[in-house]
């Protein structure tokens, strides 16, 4: 279900939880208050969406629900956290211990129907251990896993260090002979009594977690989705999803719509971005030209003008006036990195003098875009400077792509193989997002040269295992299909370089 924030309020709290799984409603304050302020009565909302078939979900909503439980920290949770324990097989998330652990004695009668029902679940019985509350109850319980399970038992009273225990550790003690690892398991739980952490947790804040602000998960939708965006009230969100609709050729169905928004929306950066999506769009002949009268036009917006520079700039070869213009436009800051983007698209190596010139911008967006356009046009002579944008961390997978595109090596399964050791050498390591996004420079060159790419792997026909595993030493990593894509496009995988 698609909603605007403004009518949150009026919407059930199912339709809420709904709407953020399937990444319609992000997860920020404006979400987080439209529950919480509901007040208790979410919890059995909570319940009963755990319960339904999720596999559709896009976000996982589980930790979320449980810190929202947190937050309010009342026995009305218990039913809820019973629940959820029981949809994952009594096998207890951290999230769900901590939450047991806040409402303290409260939780005691549902673990321990839990433990029950679970056939002496062990997380219930950790849980109970961990509540920090002693009760008769709880002790009698671990006493008798102690018989059962002497090295458990001796770690979970060890946990608990309720001093009534002792006598049952010392008797298992004197009984465990030579068996010298049990003993140290039940000397450490008798020591452990005798220095109890009696420390209380502090209360969950849920709202530094979030974002005051965040976009829905605008990368993961269809294009179907993206089109029901386009008709939202928030121009944020109509902006985004047009953006997405520009990250592929828009097909002819849907041409139309992005047509009447750069045409007559009321948002100038929906205008602008609708514009930018039409690049490489001939059909029908008005759009060209309806590009080339907003790019003429000096009374229109600098930003819409930019966007149709952009749209156009693959021209920009052959027309000398385009050419003229984008370099026009990087003489102003406030179009200087739509002019970079520009100079990429139109893959005129005649603009590299701009381009070096735009890696000292003060503005980070011309920055990157200096970067992209480095890479893109293979400039050799900045791998300097694309190296020490390594370590700025706006910068940094612009840089690594761009490195990785433009570093001198025969493109060959063996050699781009080296040069990804050598990448991941020069950047401190990198982690799983930063290898998927060399790999794709680097499959990128190697698809150039008529190889197959060896890097990106995307998921396989039930039954059909990889070759060779990630991690392993080609590097390669397995992309899901319906992932977005690595290379930061913005679409899906499938739709984008696993195609």
């Amino acid at each position: 279900m698609i909603l605007s924030p403004e009518e949150y309020s009026s919407a059930s709290t199912h339709d809420l939880l709904a709407g953020a799984a399937r990444g319609y409603v992000p997860l920020d304050h404006r979400f987080l208050r439209a529950i919480l302020g509901r007040g208790e009565s979410v919890l059995a909302d909570f319940a009963q969406f755990v319960r339904e078939p999720r596999e559709d979900d896009r976000m996982e909503m589980e930790p979320v629900l449980l810190e929202l439980a947190r937050h309010l920290r009342t026995p009305a949770a218990l039913p809820f956290l019973a629940e959820l324990a029981r949809v994952n097989d009594f096998s207890f998330p951290d999230e769900l211990t901590w939450a047991f652990v806040d409402l303290g004695a409260a939780g005691i009668g549902t673990l321990i129907g839990l433990y029950e029902e679970g056939k002496q679940a062990p997380d219930a019985t950790f849980t109970l251990a961990g509540l920090g509350v002693k009760d008769p109850r709880i002790a009698e319980l671990l006493v008798e896993h102690l018989r059962r399970d002497p090295g458990d038992g001796a770690i979970m009273l060890g946990l608990y260090a309720d001093p009534a225990t002792k006598p049952a550790l010392e008797k298992a003690l004197a009984e465990a002979g030579d068996n010298e690892s049990l003993r140290q398991e039940l000397e450490s739980a008798l020591k452990n009594i005798d220095h109890a952490d009696t420390s209380v947790p502090e209360p969950l804040d849920i709202f530094p977690l979030y974002p005051e602000e965040e976009f829905p998960y605008f990368a993961a939708f269809e294009n179907a989705e993206l089109l029901e965006f386009v008709k939202s009230p928030v121009a944020a969100y109509r902006a985004r999803a047009v953006k997405m609709l520009g990250f592929e050729e828009p097909p002819p169905e849907i041409v139309e719509t992005i047509f009447g928004l750069a045409q007559r929306d009321p948002d100038s950066q929906v205008r602008a971005f609708a514009w930018e999506a039409l690049e490489g769009v001939h059909e029908p002949p008005e759009i060209e030209q309806a590009l080339r009268s907003k790019l003429a036009d000096t009374a229109a917006s600098s930003e819409e003008r930019a966007a149709a520079l952009v749209a156009l700039a693959h021209e920009a070869r052959d027309d000398q006036d385009l050419h003229g213009l984008i370099l026009e436009f990087y003489e102003s800051p406030e179009t200087r990195a739509q002019a970079v983007k520009a100079m990429w698209h139109s893959a005129d190596r005649r603009f590299e003098r701009s381009v070096a010139q735009a890696f000292d911008d003060p503005e980070l967006e011309v920055r990157r875009q200096a970067i992209t356009a480095a890479g893109v046009f293979s400039m050799v002579p900045q791998l300097g400077r694309i190296e020490r944008c390594f370590e700025d961390e706006e910068l940094r997978e612009a840089a690594l792509y761009s490195y990785a595109l433009a570093a001198p090596s025969a493109a060959t399964p063996a050699r781009m193989r080296k040069l990804f050791s050598k990448v991941e050498d020069l950047a401190g390591g990198l982690n799983q997002e930063e290898a998927v996004i060399v790999g794709k420079a680097l499959d990128d060159r190697l698809e150039a040269n008529e190889y197959d790419p060896i890097f990106l792997v995307g998921d396989r026909p039930e039954g059909e295992e990889d070759d060779e595993p990630a991690g392993s030493q080609s590097g390669a990593v397995k992309v899901g299909r319906n992932n977005p894509c690595p290379c930061g496009s913005g679409k899906k995988y499938k739709k984008c370089c696993g195609r």
